[in-house]
This record gives structure tokens, C-alpha cells and sequence, in this order.
């Protein structure tokens, strides 16, 4: 039976205008945005909205098939999300709680590889948990002489490597923290579905509609939360505080219940008048942690441009103090200090600091604003 039309499915007409209204819509919400008004932030306003509908685009239509997995590398210098990590390699893969998977790789050599097991942020959960549900780390498991890993990711338990799924179980994030990029070799990661082989997939009006209505939500949910972050953030100004991942897990807000619970951050606003800077000390973690970082992140939760500009460090990074803790300087021109953060001539933006496996939870950075 012949089945082509010169006329296209209404479904598929009326998702993308949806995704068309979205990308309008949220246009609007960046324009009307508290802000601080930079012509970098407006810039930058402009180019996240085109951001967030790549992200979309990956995230949940071109990746978004359980039974034909897919780990893809989800954010970098072009694509950030949500205070992105200039230290990190970040993962994305969709399941289905009620699938088998064998996750498979190379370890590398950065020094934590997080592995988060976590709800979905657009689809309701049956059990009422949101968020992340499982957190390990990749040297949680047996890795061979060379590096190679195997792990089954299941609902049901097996013998060896495994990463349970519980109920409501749909993604795996993966967050590899580096120190120091040009000295440790990457990761290497890919899945496949346990089973069966599967006949081909095509895309099919009822699937494309789906997805394509299902990225209006995902960009529009992304530009509310970034909004609504900054928001929030601007009422604590040249203070950094925070607490442990675990801690917003066990919220259940919609945004911070994603975080790694084996993670502390702490962050803050830093809002300067000509001729100052705010110094920033670091404090050690009692017994240690493996990985610190901070970034500079603008109004739209992006890091600043961290290929041209010294916006972020690390503990591996920074010149450490005498006494063990590390002086970072905020700052619109170079104070001819160790350790300055640029902030490209903009007066105002936010910090994050993080924390990977701390041992005990740090305590929060002594902030003071200093003229040069």
C-alpha cells in the first residue's frame, strides 16, 4: 500500500511548532531576565538560547533511544549545562530500568570518574523519587592491569561488576574530573543493551513528533531553571557557602536533586566596583580530597570562555599557601598576584567551587573584597 503524501502528518506540523513557539518563548525569558546587563552577558544571553536547542537536540531526540544506547560526550567548551565544569569530561546515556546493559572501557588516568544513575528530568516517576538514585565511582569496580572495565547495569543483581537500577531508574551520567588535562589521558566509554537483537528503527512520525514536543520541554525547563538559579543566587553577594551533594539529593528539588552525592559545592555571587577584587581563600578539606575546582559562570549558568580566558583552577592548579590553603584572586584586570580568575571586564557574576570525594565536608572559603 502506498503510503507517501506531499502533505505532512499534522503531529509532525504541530510539534514543531511547538518547538518553534519554544525557542521564541524562550527568547523572551532571557530578554526580561534579572541580569547584570554586560554586553558579553547579552552576547552570551543570545548564543545559550541556540545552545540549549543543540542540547535538545541531542539529548532528547537524536540519543534518546533506551534499546539502542548511545554514551555520548554531552557537554564542552560549545554546549554547557547548568554550571558546567571546565575540568570535566561529561557522559550521557538513556536506559530502561527494566533492560540489561554492559557498560565497557578504558579508565584513563584523571583522578575521579563519577557514575551517577538518575531519574529523568521531563518524565514523572512512578515510585515519586526524583533524581539521583545510585552514585558510584569507576574505581568502586574491579579495572584489569590495563585499564579495560566491564560492568552490567541491570535491575537484577550480578556477580562481579554491577550498577542496580532501581525503580524509575532512566539515565547514567557520567562526570570525569580531571587536575590537569595535558598530563592525564581520557577515558574511553560504550554500551550496548544485553539481548536480543533488535530489527532497525526508522523514525517514524509518531516517534519524531514525540521527541520533537518532548525538546520544547527540555529547552524551556533548562531556561526556567538557569533563570531561576541566578535568581536565587544573587541574594548571597561576595559570599561563597554550600554543603554536600548528598544533602540536595535528599531534597528532592527538581534541579539540585541531580547533584553527585559523593560531591560538596559551594558557591556564590561576586559583585565588584571599579579598582576591587574579591579574594577568595580556599581551605583544606579535613583528611583530604582528591579534586577541587572553581569556575567563574555567567547569569545564563555557563562558564565563562575558559579557551581564551583564566576563568577556573583546580587544586592541582593553584600555588598553594604555606599553611595548605590556596588565595584566589576575582578580578576585572590582572592584580600581578598567583592565581587570578579573569573576569573579562565584567563587574558581576557567580563562583561555584566543588568538591570530588572529599573525606569530611570543607569547610567554606574566606571571602574578602580588596582594592588594587
Amino acid at each position: 500500500m502506498d503510503q507517501t503524501s506531499s502533505i505532512p502528518p499534522k503531529i509532525l506540523v504541530e510539534a514543531m511548532d511547538k518547538w518553534l513557539d519554544a525557542q521564541r518563548e524562550a527568547v523572551d525569558l532571557m530578554v526580561s531576565a534579572p541580569q547584570p546587563g554586560h554586553p558579553v552577558d547579552w552576547a552570551e544571553g543570545y548564543r545559550w538560547i541556540t545552545r540549549i536547542a543543540a542540547l535538545a537536540q541531542e539529548y532528547v531526540i537524536e540519543y534518546a533511544d533506551p534499546l539502542r544506547p548511545k554514551i555520548f560526550y554531552s557537554q564542552g567548551p560549545t554546549r554547557k549545562l547548568m554550571v558546567d565544569n571546565p575540568d570535566v569530561n561529561y557522559y550521557f546515556v538513556h536506559l530502561d530500568e527494566h533492560e540489561t546493559y554492559r557498560l565497557t572501557g578504558e579508565r584513563g588516568e584523571a583522578p575521579a570518574i563519577g557514575l551517577t544513575v538518575g531519574t529523568d528530568v521531563l518524565k514523572n516517576v512512578s515510585s515519586g523519587r526524583t533524581g539521583t538514585l545510585v552514585q558510584n565511582q569507576i574505581d568502586d569496580f574491579e579495572i584489569d592491569a590495563n585499564g579495560h572495565f566491564e560492568i552490567i547495569v541491570s535491575k537484577e543483581e550480578h556477580e562481579g561488576n554491577w550498577i542496580a537500577l532501581p525503580e524509575g531508574a532512566a539515565q547514567i551520567a557520567v562526570r570525569e574530573t580531571f587536575r590537569d588535562r595535558s598530563l592525564e589521558a581520557p577515558a574511553r566509554f560504550d554500551i550496548e543493551r544485553v539481548g536480543a537483537d533488535l530489527p532497525p528503527q526508522d523514525i517514524t512520525p509518531e516517534i519524531a513528533s514525540e521527541r520533537i514536543r518532548l525538546a520544547a520541554r527540555y529547552m524551556l525547563f533548562i531556561a526556567n531553571m538557569c533563570i531561576q538559579m541566578w535568581k536565587g543566587f544573587s541574594k548571597s553577594v561576595n559570599v561563597i557557602t554550600g554543603g554536600a551533594g548528598k544533602d540536595n539529593v535528599e531534597s528532592q528539588d527538581e534541579l539540585r536533586s541531580h547533584s553527585a552525592s559523593d560531591m560538596a559545592y559551594m558557591g556564590g555571587n561576586w559583585k565588584l566596583e571599579p579598582g576591587q577584587a574579591l579574594r577568595v581563600t580556599i581551605h583544606p578539606a579535613k583528611g583530604g580530597a582528591p579534586y577541587w575546582g572553581i569556575v567563574l559562570v555567567s547569569p545564563w549558568m555557563e562558564s565563562y570562555e575558559y579557551r581564551q580566558r583564566h576563568v577556573c583552577t583546580n587544586n592541582g592548579l593553584a600555588e598553594v599557601n604555606a599553611d595548605g590553603s590556596w588565595t584566589l584572586v576575582i578580578a576585572a584586570e590582572d592584580p600581578g598576584v598567583p592565581n587570578w580568575l579573569d573576569t573579562g571586564g565584567r563587574a558581576e557574576g557567580y563562583a561555584l567551587i566543588r568538591w570530588v570525594l572529599p573525606t569530611s565536608l570543607p569547610p567554606s572559603p574566606t571571602c574578602e573584597l580588596i582594592t588594587l
